[in-house]
Parts: structure tokens; sequence; C-alpha cells
């Protein structure tokens, strides 16, 4: 408001100064000095009475109910004070600042909306000091650049100590109020998250410019989250193929609202209809498939394993068959670390898909054939970390099934970029695998989570250790021992040379084993796994005996 109202005073100051001197009421000096005087006092009168009137405003609206916790800002930028002023003042908002967390020491002791600045000290006794005096609950980041750079210091407190930290939201002007309304607690996700993955987007986007893109278990995890990335880009048409009505009915509002303009179809099938695969084909000039649907779920599995055959397997050869046969460019199946040295049903079949799939790409093919394959993904469908949180906000107790157990993690997007990637650069018949650091201890996560909730482990939330599901294992690998990786152009991704199979032995096992599991036969479907993939070893599982000695 500052330069309007000066900006008035002065055009006030300027009229009654000509008023006055043209008049011969006042000489020239002493005018000036009246205008300089009035100039001073009007500005004094003006700006001290609208800061009072917002101040007893203020104060008149800080009308909150019920419990009000603390908080500290992290950061003394702009942002930082527009949201204290927002927060304060809004009874929505079950918030109070009480300070500023700053590592900038000339910031020390200052006050920014009537609150102080404290200095970070280097040591958690330090830091305990702070937050205990002001007796704060929560720390809000304004940006991720801040909570990252925090990562190894202010965030780690707050974890060890139950306070919960939250992101504030975009700030698009200073009058938006997109910074309290997109508030975002910090979630286990944001601890996981490493650097991003970047892609060529303008590769990508030619690439596929003016195609008709096919996605398969569109309305899953890792499919919906491949629609929302092509959609964005210059395609002719995307087609989405899924069983599952429900959720591919929510896709298509979501689609529909944000994308209104672009060509979208929608069709209910599965994947291991001939028929209903052969018409989608025969209806549809597609040019890419993203062959993301499957069972993945592996203790239902163990219990299912013809059915997840009939699914991972021939759902995905009946893809593939009719991909080539109709000279689509590209096809990329998604798969998983699972199929590395298998110890369940779900990696077997996995794996046996992956031969499959790459045993139909050649020379004479128009087709292009790639796998990528993926470590588990954060926050999909059934995962642990959805899993972990409903346990936690029924209080408890977290079950792990042992406190070995780690696993590979990447998040939805990432996971979605690599297949993006992976679609411009193979040439047919590679897996892509995806550099995800180290693997991490589902224990360790099940206790962050807890922490993060402002509880205490094994206090508030017990942790319990049920052992090992069957077909599970307790740690993850990317590549078998007949598997080596070369790098690529992009540094996040490396590429895998397999070893070569016999095609014909490869189709005929895959005829017996599809055979037999439609005839529900899980004996004799379980010995010609294991004879398709020998280095498939049951863990804790029923069909440990049929293991190749």
């Amino acid at each position: 408001d500052l330069p309007r109202i000066i900006a008035l005073i002065v055009v006030k100051v300027v009229i009654i100064l000509s008023v006055i001197y043209f008049k011969g009421i006042l000489s020239l000096k002493i005018a000036g000095i009246c205008a300089l005087l009035d100039l001073l006092l009007s500005s004094f009168a003006v700006i001290s009475s609208r800061a009072l009137i917002v101040n007893i405003y203020y104060n008149l609206i800080d009308n909150k109910t019920g419990i009000v916790s603390n908080i500290f800002m992290y950061g003394t930028e702009n942002r930082s004070s527009v949201a204290t002023r927002e927060l304060n003042c809004d009874p929505k908002f079950p918030y109070k600042t009480k300070g500023y967390l700053t590592r900038n020491k000339k910031k020390l002791g200052l006050k920014i909306s009537g609150e102080r600045v404290y200095f970070i000290p280097s040591d958690d006794a330090g830091l305990k000091k702070i937050f205990t005096y002001a007796n704060i609950k929560y720390v809000f980041f304004s940006s991720k650049e801040d909570f990252n750079f925090e990562r190894n210091n202010l965030v780690e407190f707050c974890i060890k100590n139950q306070i919960k930290m939250m992101f504030l939201g975009e700030m698009r002007n200073l009058d938006s109020n997109n910074l309290i309304s997109d508030i975002k607690q910090i979630e286990v996700e944001d601890l996981l998250q490493r650097e991003q993955i970047n892609i060529d987007i303008e590769k990508i986007s030619d690439h596929m410019e003016n195609k008709v893109v096919l996605v398969t278990g569109a309305a899953g995890s890792i499919g919906s989250e491949i629609v929302r990335q092509v959609i964005k880009l210059n395609i002719k048409q995307i087609i989405l193929f899924d069983n599952a009505e429900t959720p591919l009915h929510s896709l298509n509002l979501e689609l529909k609202s944000k994308y209104p303009d672009k060509d979208v179809l929608y069709y209910l099938g599965d994947v291991r209809s001939k028929d209903r695969v052969k018409g989608l084909f025969q209806k549809h000039s597609v040019n890419f498939v993203f062959h993301a649907a499957a069972y993945k779920h592996v203790p239902m599995i163990e219990k299912n394993p013809c059915e997840s055959i009939l699914s991972n397997v021939w759902g995905s050869i009946n893809m593939a068959h009719y991909a080539a046969k109709h000279g689509v460019s590209k096809f990329i199946l998604i798969s998983t670390d699972k199929a590395v040295n298998p110890t369940s049903v779900m990696g077997a079949s996995k794996r046996i898909a992956e031969m499959c799939v790459q045993s139909l790409n050649s020379k004479e093919s128009p087709t292009q054939f790639i796998v990528t394959r993926f470590g588990n993904v954060l926050g999909s469908n059934g995962s642990v970390i959805p899993f972990f949180k409903e346990q936690i906000a029924k209080g408890g107790p977290v079950t792990v099934t042992d406190p070995r157990m780690i696993r590979y993690f990447m998040t939805i997007p990432e996971a979605c970029r690599l297949v993006l990637q992976a679609s411009t650069m193979g040439k047919g018949g590679e897996i892509y695998l995806f550099d995800m650091g180290e693997q991490v201890n589902i224990s360790d996560l099940a206790r962050r989570m807890i922490s993060l909730s402002g509880l205490i482990p094994d206090v508030d939330v017990k942790i319990e250790y049920m052992g090992l599901r069957p077909g599970e294992k307790l740690y993850e690998e990317l590549l078998t021992c007949n598997e080596s990786t070369l790098a690529t152009t992009h540094e996040k991704i490396r590429v895998g040379h397999i070893e070569k199979i016999d095609i014909d032995w490869l189709n005929n096992l895959v005829q017996q084993l599809i055979a037999t599991a439609r005839k529900s036969d899980t004996t004799e479907t379980i010995a010609l796994i294991k004879t398709l993939v020998p280095e498939y070893m049951s863990n804790n599982s029923e069909f440990k005996d049929k293991d190749n000695k």
C-alpha cells in the first residue's frame, strides 16, 4: 500500500502548494516549508492509523478454537512472513508462528511480524533448548530446496524428536492464498527421494509426435502415471485399456477435466482375451504400447499361481503378438526386480514374460520389444508405505516381516520417466535398469514413518515382526549372475545384455505352461515354471520341495 499512499499525499501537497503560491497567500519559501511539514505529518498520520487498524483487525479475528500448535518457519524471506500472517489469522488453520529459523547470522535477533528469528545451533542439545522454550510442534519449510539442505541436520532432529514437518504451497503472487491452501505434510517419500531423474523431454516429444499410444493396465499406479505424462505430449491419440471399471472411470473423469481437448479412448477388457486384443489393434493404428497390466502382489499370487501365468505370461504374449502383427513401432514391457533370481511365483512369471517378449524381437519384425525393470514403487496401490500409514492411523501395531529386510525404492514419476526414456533409447531386445541407489531397510522405514506422524516408535506405536511371507526374500537384485550392464547416454539408466535363449525350446515349454495353467494344474504349472526359470528357488513357500536341486 505504501507507494499508493505516498503518491496520493504528494499529489495533495502539490495541489495545495500550487493554490497557496498562485493566490499569493504565502511566499514560495514559506509555502515549501508548509508543504514539507504537511507531507511528513500526513504520511505519518495515514500510515500509522492504517497500521493500527490492521493490527487491531488481526487481533480481533485471531479467534482460533481448539488446540493450536506452535510452529517455526524455516527461512526469513518474504513468503515466510506472508505465510505467518495468513496462518496466524485464519481460524481454519490450528497453527501459531512462534519464530523463524535461519542459518544467516546477520538475521539473529531480528523480528519478523513480531516474532523472533533464531539461529540454528549446530548441536541437537541447542536445537532442543529452542524448541522446548517455544513449545514447538511443527516446522514449516517454504521450499523443497530448504528441506533438502537441512536433510541431515534439522530434518533428522525433527524426526528423532517427533516434530512434524510441513511444506508451504506455491506462492504465485503476494495476494495469493496458495501458500496456505496447498500446505502438505512432509511424508516418508520426501525423505527417500533422491535427485530426480531428468529426461530428454524434447526427444521423447518428437518421438511420439502425432502417434497413437496404447497403455495397458492404464488405471493402475504405473499405468495411470504413464498416461498422465504421455498425454502432455503432442500425441495424436491415447488408448487406455484395463479390466478395472471403477479406477478406469475415475481416471476418465480426471483426464476429461484436465485435458478436455485430448483424444482419449477407454477400453474395458482383459489382456488375456484374444478377441478383445485383436479387435483393438484392428480398429486402431497403434504406434506405441506400454504394457503395464499384470498381477503383482507376491502373497496373493503365491496362492494363485495359474492365474499369475495366464495374466503375466499369456497376457504379455497376447499383447506382444498382436502388436507385432499390426506393425506397432515399440512395445515396452513393465517388469520388476523380483524377476531376478526369483523366489516367488510372481517374480518367476515376470521373468518368463521378459524372455517371451525379448524372443519376439528380430530383424524381420517391425516392432522393437523393450523391457524396463523397476524396484518397489513408492505410494503404489498395495505397496508398503500406504499399508504402514493405515496401520499407524489405527494406532498400530506396524507389521514388518523381518528386521533385516531391505528394498530398492523409486517414486512413481521416476519409474514412468524411465519408461518414456526407454521408449526412445531402445532399439529392441534390451532390458533397461534405473540407478536406484542404496536399498532401504524396511524396519527403519517403519520407524521413520511413525516418527513423522509425531509418535514414538515402540512406545506410541509398536512394531511387530511377522516373519517372511511365502515367496518373499530379504533383499532384491537387479541382475542375475548371467547378466551384465553397460552405460547409456543417460547417467541414471543402464542397459542389460541378456544371455541368448533357444527360442524353440522356450516356445514349446511356454505353450505347455499356458495349457497347464488353463487347467488349473498347480503342481505341473510350478514344475514347468522351475524348468523355464531354473534360478527360481521358492522361499518360505509350499513349492519349495519342487526346487531344482
